[in-house]
C-alpha cells in the first residue's frame, strides 16, 4: 500500500526549512524592490515630489498636515507589511519563534543603523518614543540627590515618566519654563545659554528634543550636549520622534548617550515600530525595563531591552523597507523639500493680515512642523471646520497662552495645497 503521508512529510520539512523561510522573505523583499525601482525611475525633483501623493493611501479628500503626530505610510511599504503578514500566519509557531528570524532581524538593524549614523550594536527595537524614554526613567542608576533636567516643551513622552519614577526611586526631577512665546526671535547661542543657565552641579541627566512637539524648533543638539558635558551632566537623552526621516540624523556626530525614536512618524513605517539607540559604552549602566527569558541568552548586547516576549516580528521588517524607501528618495533631498515647503508657508503667513507665525525664524532651527495662528480665533474652532467641510487635518492647541495651529507637512505636500488652506483661512 502507498504512503500517501509521504508527500505530506516531505512538504513540511520543505515549509519548516530555514532555506524556504529565507526564500520567502528574499522574495517579498525582491518584489518591494523591484516596486522601489519603478518608483525612483518615474520623475525626478519637484515633479517627483508632486506626483508623490499617488504612492499613498490617503483617501482623496484629504490634505494632510499632520505628519507630527502619525505619518503615512507608503504604499509599498503597506504592502510588504501585508505579506510579512501573511507569511507569519501561514505558521505562526515557526514563523515567529524559528532561527532564521535572527538573520532577518539582524538585517533590518544594520539598515536602521546605516540610516542613524550608528552601530548596529547600539540599536534597540523598542515600540515609539515614549517606552524609549521609560526605559531611561526606570534603568539609569540615579540616586536621591541626582537631578534630570528638561523643559516645558518636552513631549509628555520624554517627561512624564520621570515624574512618576523618580517618585517612587527617589530622584530629583526638574522641568524649567522655555520662553515659547519668545521663540520667533531666539537664536542658536540664546537657546545654548538657556539650556546653560539651568544645568547645576546636581544635574545627572539632561532630556532635550531634536526637533520639539509644539513650535518645532529644530535644537542645536551637538552644541547642547557638548556644554552638558563641560558642566559635569553624565547622560544626554535626546527625544528624536520629529527629527527621524524628517531631517538628516547622524547619532554618532551628536556627542549623545540616548536617543529615542518614532519611526511611525517622518520615517513613515508601519505603527508600532519604534528605535532606542543607547551607547556602547554605558549599555552596562542600563537597566531593562522588560524581563522573561532573554536575559541570559543576550547578556551583554542590545537585545536585553528588547526581552518584551512576542513581538509583531513583520512590522519591524517592513521598518527595514520604510528605511530603504526613505533612503531612494534621498534624505538630503526631502529635507531640502520639506524646508522649501516650510519657507513658503512661513512667507505667505508673514504676509497675511489674518493669521501669524509662531515658530523659528532662523532657518537653522527651523524644521517641516511650525506654529501659526488666526487671529481672534480659536484653533479648535477652526479646525472644526477645516476639516470635516474641506478635508485638512492638522494639530490644534488650546494651551493656556498658547492658541495655535500645528502644521507639519510632508514631501508629498504641495504649494497648491498652501495656498488652498491660506485662502480658507483668510476667508
Amino acid at each position: 500500500m502507498k504512503d500517501t503521508n509521504i508527500p505530506r512529510r516531505d512538504f513540511i520539512r520543505k515549509v519548516a526549512s530555514s532555506a524556504a523561510f529565507l526564500t520567502a522573505v528574499s522574495s517579498i523583499q525582491s518584489v518591494y524592490g523591484d516596486k522601489l525601482a519603478e518608483l525612483a525611475g518615474e520623475e525626478t525633483g519637484d515633479s517627483q515630489f508632486n506626483t508623490m501623493r499617488k504612492d499613498y493611501l490617503l483617501a482623496p479628500e484629504i490634505t494632510y498636515f499632520n505628519h507630527g503626530s502619525i505619518g503615512t505610510i507608503p504604499k509599498i511599504v503597506h504592502e510588504a507589511h501585508i505579506e510579512y503578514l501573511r507569511l507569519c500566519e501561514s505558521n505562526p509557531w515557526y514563523y515567529m519563534w524559528s532561527d532564521p528570524w535572527k538573520a532577518v532581524l539582524a538585517g533590518t538593524r544594520e539598515k536602521a543603523a546605516a540610516f542613524l549614523g550608528a552601530d548596529a550594536a547600539e540599536i534597540a527595537f523598542t515600540h515609539n518614543t515614549t517606552e524609549g524614554f521609560n526605559v531611561l526613567a526606570i534603568g539609569l542608576p540615579l540616586a536621591e540627590e541626582d537631578e534630570v533636567l528638561f523643559s516645558t516643551l518636552n513631549h509628555s513622552g520624554a517627561s512624564k515618566c520621570w515624574f512618576h519614577h523618580g517618585e517612587s526611586r527617589g530622584y530629583r526631577v526638574r522641568q524649567f519654563e522655555f520662553p515659547i512665546q519668545e521663540v520667533p526671535n531666539l537664536n542658536r547661542q540664546d537657546i545654548i545659554d538657556l539650556y546653560s543657565g539651568q544645568i547645576t552641579g546636581k544635574t545627572k541627566v539632561l532630556v532635550i528634543p531634536h526637533v520639539d512637539n509644539l513650535v518645532g524648533v529644530r535644537y542645536p543638539v551637538k552644541a547642547i550636549a557638548a556644554m552638558a558635558r563641560e558642566k559635569g551632566v553624565q547622560y544626554i537623552a535626546v527625544d528624536g520622534a520629529q527629527a527621524v526621516g524628517m531631517i538628516p540624523v547622524n547619532i554618532a556626530d551628536l556627542g549623545v548617550d540616548f536617543y529615542a525614536m518614532s519611526p511611525h512618524k517622518w520615517l513613515q513605517s508601519p505603527k508600532g515600530t519604534g528605535m532606542l539607540y543607547i551607547r556602547k559604552a554605558i549599555q552596562e549602566e542600563l537597566k531593562p525595563m522588560w524581563v522573561t527569558w532573554g536575559q541570559q541568552t543576550w547578556k551583554g548586547t542590545v537585545r536585553i531591552f528588547e526581552d518584551y516576549g512576542t513581538r509583531n516580528l513583520a512590522e519591524v521588517l517592513a521598518l527595514g523597507n520604510a528605511i530603504e524607501f526613505q533612503q531612494q528618495l534621498g534624505i538630503e533631498k526631502t529635507a531640502k523639500r520639506r524646508m522649501q515647503l516650510r519657507k513658503y508657508f512661513q512667507e505667505a503667513v508673514e504676509q497675511s493680515s489674518s493669521v501669524s507665525w509662531h515658530s523659528s525664524k532662523p532657518e537653522d532651527l527651523g524644521a517641516s512642523l511650525f506654529s501659526i495662528k488666526t487671529k481672534n480665533r480659536d484653533s479648535k474652532t477652526v479646525f472644526q471646520s477645516m476639516f470635516p467641510e474641506h478635508g485638512f487635518v492638522f494639530r490644534a492647541f488650546t494651551l493656556e497662552n498658547w492658541n495655535t495651529m500645528r502644521i507639519s507637512p510632508n514631501v508629498f505636500n504641495t504649494i497648491e495645497e498652501i495656498d488652498r488652506f491660506l485662502k480658507l483661512l483668510e476667508a
